[in-house]
């Protein structure tokens, strides 16, 4: 008895920890679109981002004392994050200059569909019947989200936003190949850290690196790696420990729901039915994906 109501309120907890997770990625197109309005561009919102987000990890697991990882894993994370984790980030952040918040964090939830099919082509994994049914549901999603005469949205920035679920997707394919056994917050320590070195080095070749000399802007940029980055990866995590995988990510569709409505409350953003149709097609997809039986990795 004491060990189901334990067990009962682990994943509680766990559950509570996905959707505090999901609400908190859901914010970054939102404070992204903010950290433009205040005049801060790409590459510049993308190191602070990074740079900020691998400061507290790092500070976390030197207080933890799990920041070891053998010199070759410790080098392909951070070329992961140097090359992989910026160049998603950049595109969907450029979708964003395109795009409205909705609209991109939407499309960038096709990555799972994107997924089964680099599986089928690269690993010849035939995707099951409810894996067919998910494709389907995620790309006549697709169709519908891109409808422009629902939103302020263009064809280059619908592009940038579904190809920055196509490239996560390879980048989530390649890093699963490259990376095994790393803790997931080390990992992203990492990442952080390689993905703040190209983006200043980005900066610095270009126009240069912008500060935030304002308040609204340094509040924003905090929001960005603490709100949208730190907690939320760490919450995703322990969330994960107590509540698993699946139903860690069936939940975590919770997260382009949340940014939708707040690009409705937030930036005056609207969409068509059309739109919020494909929207919830894809969101489908990505639970028919998740709720499906997965095949083992040694299989």
């Amino acid at each position: 008895m004491i060990q189901n109501q334990s067990a009962q309120r682990s994943s509680t907890v766990g559950a509570a920890l996905v959707m505090l997770s999901a609400s908190g990625f859901a914010t970054l197109p939102i404070l992204g679109k903010f950290a433009y309005a205040d005049g801060l561009d790409l590459p510049s919102t993308l190191f602070w981002r990074f740079a900020g987000a691998a400061v507290v990890l790092w500070m976390w697991m030197l207080w933890r004392g799990n920041w070891r990882l053998p010199v070759q894993q410790a080098i392909a994370s951070t070329l992961l994050g140097a090359i992989g984790f910026a160049i998603q980030s950049g595109l969907f952040f450029a979708a964003l200059n395109y795009a409205g918040a909705g609209i991109t964090s939407l499309l960038l939830y096709t990555y799972p569909a994107f997924v089964t099919l680099l599986g089928w082509r690269i690993e010849g994994d035939r995707p099951s019947s409810p894996q067919l049914v998910a494709l389907m549901l995620a790309f006549i999603g697709c169709l519908l989200t891109i409808d422009l005469s629902g939103a302020s949205a263009t064809p280059v920035g619908l592009g940038l936003a579904i190809a920055s679920g196509a490239w996560y997707a390879l980048y989530l394919t390649f890093s699963a190949r490259v990376i095994r056994s790393v803790p997931p917050v080390t990992m992203t320590a990492y990442l952080s850290t390689g993905a703040g070195i190209s983006f200043i080095s980005i900066a610095l070749l270009g126009s240069g690196l912008d500060f935030p000399y304002s308040v609204p802007s340094g509040l924003t940029l905090t929001g960005i790696v603490l709100i949208a980055t730190v907690i939320p990866i760490i919450s995703i995590f322990e969330g994960i420990r107590r509540l698993g995988t699946s139903q860690a990510a069936i939940l975590s569709t919770l997260e382009p729901i949340v940014t939708v409505l707040l690009g409705i409350a937030f930036l005056n953003e609207a969409m068509s039915v059309k739109q919020i149709l494909g929207g919830l097609l894809v969101i489908s997809s990505v639970i028919v994906l998740r709720a499906s039986p997965q095949k083992s990795p040694d299989s």
